[in-house]
């Protein structure tokens, strides 16, 4: 099992409950740490024509997406006429009824709120997290394209789409796009980067009936679909193993959360804490 240390664990998010003790050491706790920097390539391929507008520079113009608003942190009127005048459009095009706008300049904060009689709302996909060559603008655009086709394919088509040129950011893209709001956004299907920290089952992950939309590496997968969450643990055999699961299992059945499936593996090499042998390692994948 490889471990990503370094990956932001965006979908990996943490029970808000008290889980069970299952085991204090996890699987990632104690594997090597792989730790690949990639040499970046000079750019193969020029630049992409790149549409009027196609481009953000100003992040108060790439918002937020929540419930049925969108909000950025704007530090004056003119940014929050910028903001309006560059959304409003936008919305109304997607289908989108535009509600009441409010600018609160204690807090710099506008907020745009829209209604649908469908039910739908409007969420963002940020690309950063996934594996592409920033400095090569057609692998970028290669990218956006297959996403975009994704979510077309999903019922769930694109309203706006941006690159982003920041110094906060290496080059990525975002997109925004139409789908099926909810009361918790968790449950809705969104498009999502499940990035766990350790390789993935991507085979039991699909035989349960995950939408994966792209195998982006081992550790890193784009789906479609509600909120995925995992948890991984040792144990010194397969029936302590076979235990643990159930535990948390009931675990999740008790605080309401959807069981995807689990898979036990052995470890190459066993290893000793105190009196313990651990020989095996599991995963546990659910909806949030």
């Amino acid at each position: 099992m490889k471990n990503a240390a370094a990956a932001i664990l965006l979908f990996a998010i943490p029970l808000q409950a008290a889980q069970p003790a299952i085991n204090a050491i996890s699987a990632a706790d104690i594997s090597a740490i792989e730790i690949a920097v990639p040499q970046v390539p000079a750019p193969q391929a020029p630049a992409q024509d790149l549409r009027a507008g196609e481009v953000l520079t100003r992040l108060h113009l790439m918002p937020q997406a929540y419930k049925s608003a969108i909000s950025s942190f704007v530090k004056d009127d003119k940014e929050f006429a910028e903001f309006t005048s560059m959304w409003n459009p936008i919305l109304q095009k997607a289908g989108f009824a535009i509600g009441e706008i409010s600018f609160r300049a204690d807090i710099k904060l506008a907020v745009i709120n829209y209604t649908s009689p469908q039910g739908l709302v409007l969420r963002r996909f940020m690309a950063d997290p996934l594996n592409y060559d920033a400095l090569n603008p057609t692998d970028m655009h290669n990218l956006r394209q297959e996403l975009t086709v994704s979510l077309s394919k999903n019922d769930m088509p694109a309203a706006a789409s941006f690159y982003i040129k920041s110094e906060l950011f290496r080059p990525t893209f975002v997109i925004y796009y139409v789908t099926k709001g909810g009361e918790n956004d968790d449950h809705e299907k969104q498009l999502r980067i499940f990035k766990p920290g350790d390789d993935i089952d991507y085979d039991l992950l699909q035989k349960a009936g995950v939408n994966i939309v792209k195998r982006d590496n081992a550790f890193t997968m784009v789906y479609a679909g509600k909120l995925i969450g995992f948890k991984s643990r040792v144990a010194v055999d397969e029936t302590a193993a076979a235990v643990k699961i159930l535990e948390f299992r009931k675990y999740l059945a008790e605080n309401k959360k959807e069981f995807i499936g689990s898979a036990t593996h052995k470890f190459a090499t066993p290893f000793v804490v105190g009196a313990a042998t651990y020989n095996y390692f599991f995963n546990v994948y659910f909806y949030q």
